[in-house]
């Protein structure tokens, strides 16, 4: 009797503690982050953190694998999603019901689900990846990226390099890799020079990064950003405290990193850099105890995707990378983002569990 309670006491939650507490902290940054910058739609913010929070524990209860099954339908809503959204929505995001709501995340969730299904069946077999299916997924990649890239280059790219990744822990021979890669540079410098969607843009943000000629004003931002990281003591000056913020555009999601830091000090904002790097490893620990291909293959996708686009934002924020718009997870306002980004941390929690439980059932329904 003594040894049910026990159990029952500490069945309440089975997935990993660690990514639970990483994401509730970074939610909370985030709240710090609206309120201090004084944004109106304070409530609306809560809202959807606390959205993205039941979207969180719906999928850590929902069993993983589910996804599997799914993956080529999830492939077709992908695709439809994305013809809206660049022909009637504004290229990143549609309307419903007055509401905009951002696409391109649960796009590249949906393709990313898709690929590790391939992959999964040829390593659950023992079995080579076959010359068709090479072209397949060479073709969903291209294709997926190239449309998305019209409207933003930045998830293009965090998307095909996921996609590299997810090939490379899929067994897929490196030399195919680097024909993928290779054919990517090739495909982005025909972007550039010929200034599709917006090509023109990315070209100059990349120039002002090489020369640090700021004539077409495509580099203040990010010397506004780093002004405000170099304004940053070691000890936090207090919500509201910040100067440069108030002069830099998009402070509340592609430049959020930099309005945060300037109040909450180097310590803190160091500890949001460990906090993401933190998520990486705990996905990978995941991965490594999953039961099986498919499983490993969505937590190092979820945990890479998470950890690199942050990486991205807090390298832009510091001019260590061109400007790219991502925003940060989980701290960045957003709506939809934070819903989207809610469900794939309750997959990631879900396979954890399930790993765990088969390493341990203590906790499973068990008839002693």
């Amino acid at each position: 009797m003594e040894k049910l309670k026990q159990t029952t006491k500490k069945s309440w939650f089975k997935g990993d503690k660690v990514i639970l507490l990483v994401t509730i902290f970074l939610s909370l940054v985030s709240i710090y982050a609206v309120y201090s910058s004084g944004y109106s739609a304070m409530r609306n913010h809560i809202f959807y953190i606390l959205l993205g929070f039941v979207f969180m524990f719906f999928f850590y209860n929902l069993n993983y694998r589910i996804l599997s099954m799914i993956a080529p339908f999830g492939l077709i809503v992908a695709v439809i999603l994305l013809l809206i959204t660049l022909i009637w929505g504004d290229g990143r995001s549609i309307s419903i019901f007055g509401q905009s709501v951002q696409t391109l995340f649960l796009i590249g969730f949906l393709v990313l689900f898709y690929i590790a299904k391939i992959l999964a069946i040829r390593l659950a077999h023992a079995e080579k990846l076959t010359r068709i299916d090479i072209i397949h997924l060479f073709a969903v990649v291209v294709v997926m990226c190239g449309l998305m890239a019209k409207s933003n280059a930045s998830t293009a790219i965090l998307l095909f390099i996921s996609s590299l990744v997810l090939f490379f822990v899929g067994n897929m021979k490196v030399k195919y890799i680097l024909v993928l890669l290779v054919m990517g540079i090739f495909a982005g410098g025909i972007y550039m020079t010929t200034g599709i969607g917006r090509g023109s843009t990315f070209k100059n943000r990349v120039h002002y990064y090489i020369t640090q000629d700021n004539s077409a004003g495509y580099g203040t931002q990010m010397i506004r950003s780093k002004a405000a990281i170099a304004r940053s003591g070691i000890l936090p000056q207090g919500p509201g405290n910040g100067v440069i913020k108030r002069v830099l555009p998009e402070s509340e999601s592609d430049y959020v990193y930099a309005t945060i830091f300037e109040e909450i000090g180097l310590v803190l904002g160091i500890l949001i850099i460990l906090a993401y790097l933190w998520l990486f490893y705990r996905a990978w620990l995941i991965a490594r105890r999953s039961d099986g291909p498919f499983g490993l293959l969505i937590a190092i996708g979820v945990g890479f995707w998470f950890s690199v686009q942050a990486l991205i934002h807090i390298g832009v924020n510091c001019e260590l990378l061109p400007a790219t718009g991502q925003t940060l997870p989980f701290i960045s306002r957003g709506g939809a983002a934070m819903v989207f980004s809610g469900m794939a941390i309750g997959i990631l929690l879900n396979i954890g569990k399930t790993a765990k439980l088969q390493e341990d059932p203590i906790g499973a329904d068990n008839p002693e």
